[in-house]
């Protein structure tokens, strides 16, 4: 007969070894959880046990191995102690209703369950929940009484540690470390994509953020004012045509452009004309008011692009091609415009929208919409080597200047020129070949304009910006309508 005090005094054993795993089941979760960001800020508003759990996690690696060996150590004890105890406690209490010879073994199982359902409930899952939900708390709470741990389990850590990194560098594994918690940039939009799904980020804030991780990939080409929407002017230009051009444009930049070379001679401030105006220089031309203009391929990432604005101070980039012609221009507003979407001002012509209308089961796109927008928007991949929008796509399978009523098929798709200015396509018509013969039934003609053709034709010329034309808009129809207003 197991006396009954014994019996108790190992349950109690029993209790505190569930106690024991739990607060090292909710050590390891809590660190694991916590960020490094939220320790700093802990240690700045200076809260007891933060300096502590700094140095836990800075040595993050062997305090979870403190807290695996006191796990270890508990559930083996538990394991132990425990069963016997609570089996020997009922033993008593079963005799008068269960033979002898299977009063043992129902004992044993009952007292198996019980402690398998404390170690479980009270020394796993309800410490790691309380862990994971209240980690900075719970990381405070337990951070002395783990650096105590520390010291007394650190010569079986280093043993431990240095038995299992020997073993796994034998299979060709290298040791890994708790403390590498930089996340790539496909988890980190991961990360984000899922917060603004779960309603923890605002989704216009994730869209911002994914654009800015976009910003790497993008190039100058794909955001600047091309060449055709660029009102530039030549180096002899006087002041009076300057100051006349500086009214009926409502420009703030122009870029001075040799048409004999085609080369980039800098570019005339509206506040210089204003200047040289005021104090008599009438026979100034362009060329002698001119200011250094920042140059850049066009093959130049938009992020290279931004550094090159803040080491020079500069607004504006005039955008070259591989043999040094200029190709357009590119502001500061185009490549914040990248990230926040369209900015207009009070001086910007009215918004074209849509620029991908569907009509009758075609599509009428504008020529300078961007192919990524034409592949999201019709579900299709079409690529171009060369070109970046709709209207370039057609051009590289033309091989010649294009003409209203060219046609070309790519992937399944009947792209038709609709309405061109010299060789630049305006409009575009796309429809599937698959719902009929493209060539049955008439294009959209010029009397029966869609929509958006009205904003389309009107003069964009009459708002401020960086020397651009509204006379069309291949490469970035929306950059057109951009206003610069910097200082």
């Amino acid at each position: 007969m197991v006396d009954p005090l014994l019996s108790a005094g190992r349950v109690l054993v029993a209790f505190v070894l569930v106690f024991m795993n739990g607060f090292f089941v909710a050590a390891e979760f809590a660190f694991v959880r916590i960020r490094s960001s939220s320790v700093e800020r802990l240690a700045d508003e200076g809260r007891a046990g933060a300096a502590t759990l700094q140095e836990a996690v800075a040595n993050l690696d062997d305090y979870l191995a403190v807290t695996q060996l006191g796990i270890t150590i508990s559930s083996l004890g538990l394991g132990w102690v425990g069963e016997p105890a609570v089996a020997a406690l009922l033993e008593p209490v079963l005799a008068p209703l269960l033979p002898e010879s299977a009063l043992h073994f129902v004992a044993f199982a009952l007292g198996f369950g019980i402690i398998t359902f404390l170690h479980v409930v009270f020394g796993e899952l309800a410490p790691k929940t309380i862990a994971i939900q209240e980690a900075e708390r719970i990381s405070l709470l337990v951070a002395r009484p783990m650096k105590l741990f520390y010291y007394l389990f650190v010569p079986g850590i280093v043993v431990f540690n240095g038995t299992a990194n020997f073993f796994t560098r034998l299979i060709g594994v290298s040791p890994a470390s708790e403390t590498e918690e930089t996340l790539s940039e496909e988890e980190i939009l991961t990360v984000l994509s899922r917060a603004g799904r779960e309603g923890r980020v605002d989704a216009e804030e994730v869209h911002m953020i994914e654009r800015v991780f976009e910003l790497d990939d993008t190039t100058v080409r794909e955001v600047m004012v091309p060449r055709p929407d660029v009102v530039s002017v030549p180096p002899d230009l006087p002041l009076a045509d300057l100051r006349a051009l500086a009214v009926e444009t409502g420009h703030t930049r122009y870029p001075v452009v040799d048409e004999s070379d085609d080369r980039v001679e800098g570019f005339v401030d509206v506040k210089d004309v204003l200047r040289a105006a005021e104090s008599g220089q009438q026979e100034a031309l362009a060329v002698d008011l001119a200011r250094e203009v920042t140059i850049v391929p066009e093959t130049t990432r938009v992020n290279d692009l931004l550094g090159a604005f803040q080491d020079e101070q500069s607004q504006m980039a005039a955008v070259i091609d591989e043999w040094g012609a200029f190709e357009g221009i590119v502001t500061v507003e185009d490549v914040v415009e990248v990230v926040v979407g369209q900015l207009r001002d009070e001086f910007d012509a009215a918004e074209r929208e849509p620029t991908i209308e569907r009509r009758d089961g075609r599509y009428l796109i504008d020529g300078g919409v961007p192919l990524t927008e034409v592949n999201d928007e019709l579900d299709v991949a079409f690529e171009s080597e060369d070109f970046g929008t709709i209207g370039g796509l057609i051009l590289e399978r033309l091989g010649r200047a294009p003409e209203r009523g060219d046609r070309v098929t790519v992937d399944g798709y009947v792209l038709a020129v609709d309405a061109v200015d010299d060789a630049r396509i305006e409009r575009v018509v796309v429809e599937r070949t698959d719902e009929g013969d493209p060539t049955d039934g008439e294009l959209p003609t010029d009397e029966d304009p869609p929509a958006d053709e009205t904003a389309r034709s009107g003069d964009a010329d009459d708002r401020p910006g960086d020397g651009r034309t509204g006379t069309g808009d291949e490469d970035d129809r929306a950059k057109n309508d951009d206003a610069d207003d910097a200082v």
